[in-house]
């Protein structure tokens, strides 16, 4: 599956019909803020890691690390990785590289787990929750066959399209307890708001 986050799928997605990036860059206008209001939202302090699960390019990792918080990012695309800022490379890690002894206030996986099949995405949890006190998670929700937004249609590698019902179950199996659940928060996806049960925000512990 890594094969598939190649350069194509970052850099000419939009042309070649696999996913919805041209050019992904850096653009701190929009990161920035948006971890601005990760930082309100979970109520996260500089003296404890986060890490970013799924943090292709690293870019919400810069931005947490330009904000001054100690925070590192692990991905499975070795394309993504080594395309990252100079200063945050050294604070990326392949998934199977990533040390899961270390314990990080929180584990924040935006527009990720979509791209997992749900077996081994339990087998990725199972792996996560003894390491984090709660999970952040920005997920794309649907009915089972289609998004509710059309253009998360557009990126092959998307493999899960179920509501909020099915993902509070599938955490639940998975022991994790949802905390707090909303379809939006300002500040995060806010392009998408016109869907406004588009897309489901969940903390976990």
């Amino acid at each position: 599956m890594k094969d598939s986050f190649n350069e194509d799928y970052y850099e000419n997605g939009v042309q070649l019909g696999i996913s919805g990036y041209t050019n992904y860059r850096w653009m701190p206008q929009l990161t920035i803020p948006m971890c601005e209001k990760i930082i309100e939202y979970l109520c996260l302090k500089k003296n404890k890691k986060i890490l970013d699960f799924g943090c292709a390019k690293g870019f919400i990792v810069k931005a947490f690390h330009d904000l001054g918080y100690d925070c590192c990012g692990t991905d499975i695309s070795d394309y993504a990785i080594s395309q990252a800022p100079d200063e945050i490379k050294s604070r990326l890690f392949l998934w199977d590289n990533l040390d899961l002894e270390q314990t990080f206030q929180v584990i924040i996986a935006k527009d990720v787990f979509e791209h997992i099949e749900p077996d081994i995405l339990s087998g990725i949890l199972q792996k996560l929750r003894p390491t984090c006190d709660k999970l952040f998670c920005v997920v794309p929700l649907g009915d089972g066959e289609k998004y509710i937004i059309p253009e998360y249609e557009n990126d092959v590698t998307h493999v899960i399209r179920e509501d909020r019902e099915w993902w509070i179950n599938f955490f639940e199996e998975n022991e994790m307890k949802v905390q707090y659940f909303s379809y939006l928060i300002g500040g995060i996806k806010d392009n998408w708001s016109h869907y406004p049960k588009g897309n489901g925000c969940f903390i976990l512990s």
